[in-house]
């Protein structure tokens, strides 16, 4: 058994420090595939990739720059849980939040409640969108 200890805790260390964050399965470029949008019962999905869909860029630094075209925005991202995204202002002032529907090395879903558009319960609008990452540039 005394042998063993040495290769266990090298193996649990191992194992802790090669595990990556959610913030750092994040980081990268992403592609936007499709958006799906579901209003009470109806679903519209949008796929056909144009010049007007966004590239986003999550960096270490919890910056998040928004490309399309030539122009980009850029916004501070926080992940205050494991299935949560918000994207804040300078200030702080949280400006849209989403749900990690998924997150892997490939693929990002966010999904988003969106506001009834009229008036009464039981509605049920949400939007979710679709990324693939875009591999790294050398």
């Amino acid at each position: 058994m005394t042998n063993l200890r040495p290769l266990l805790i090298v193996l649990l260390f191992s194992s802790v420090f090669s595990c990556r964050t959610r913030e750092q399965e994040l980081q990268g470029v992403w592609r936007t595939d499709s958006i799906s949008n579901f209003v009470n019962g109806f679903s519209f999905t949008n796929n056909t990739f144009d010049e007007h869909w966004s590239t986003f860029e999550y960096g270490a630094d919890g910056v998040m720059t928004e490309r399309k075209k030539e122009k980009f925005k850029t916004y501070r991202y926080q992940l205050p849980s494991s299935d949560s995204l918000v994207y804040t202002d300078s200030t702080g002032q949280r400006l849209s939040g989403f749900q990690i529907v998924k997150l892997s090395d490939e693929h990002l879903i966010l999904k988003k409640a969106q506001k009834p558009y009229l008036p009464g319960k039981n509605q049920e609008l949400y939007e979710v969108r679709f990324f693939t990452k875009l591999p790294a540039e050398k």
